[in-house]
């Protein structure tokens, strides 16, 4: 997770308090490395007197020696939640869903249906699924310079063969 994406994600309402914590303690890049090592489990900040311990070195190793030492400042013994983020990515991927469907069934040409196939082919979802999301209500929040405008219509499926015989 690039801090830039980190980022963006905080503009959605579902993103969590932990993870804003983080941002504010230690650091946009710092947080997203974390979050992305570590998301989803708990963890005792060390110390101060343990700064030379094997948690203060993992911790060390993602985030850097500065952002280590901020977290122990700021929650030392303390056992914190680093956030997974998965509800906001989830909300930032269906975001991203709406807008690729819409782009594809009006710019695209396509039907909804086959905007609904070609989209669940990529995020490795059922055309289902896909509809789902459609059908809830965008966040508003427009996609981040990191993410590319909607894709343009898939080209069309190659007609299939035959097999040959020989």
């Amino acid at each position: 997770m690039t801090p830039q994406f980190l980022e963006h994600l905080t503009r959605y309402p579902s993103f969590p308090t932990q993870a804003a914590e983080l941002i504010r303690v230690i650091g946009l890049k710092a947080a997203a490395a974390l979050i992305h090592a570590w998301g989803g489990q708990e963890f005792r900040v060390p110390s101060a007197r343990s700064l030379g311990n094997r948690a203060f070195g993992r911790l060390a190793d993602i985030v850097g020696d500065h952002a280590a030492q901020a977290m122990i400042r700021e929650w030392a013994g303390v056992e914190i939640f680093i956030p997974n983020l998965s509800i906001v990515l989830r909300a930032y991927q269906q975001d991203r869903i709406i807008d690729e469907y819409d782009h594809l069934t009006t710019v695209g040409g396509l039907s909804g249906r086959e905007a609904a196939f070609d989209i669940g082919v990529k995020y490795g979802l059922t055309g289902r699924a896909i509809e789902r999301a459609t059908k809830q209500p965008h966040s508003g929040i427009p996609p981040g310079p990191f993410n590319p405008a909607p894709v343009s219509a898939a080209p069309p499926l190659p007609h299939s063969r035959q097999l040959e015989t020989h």
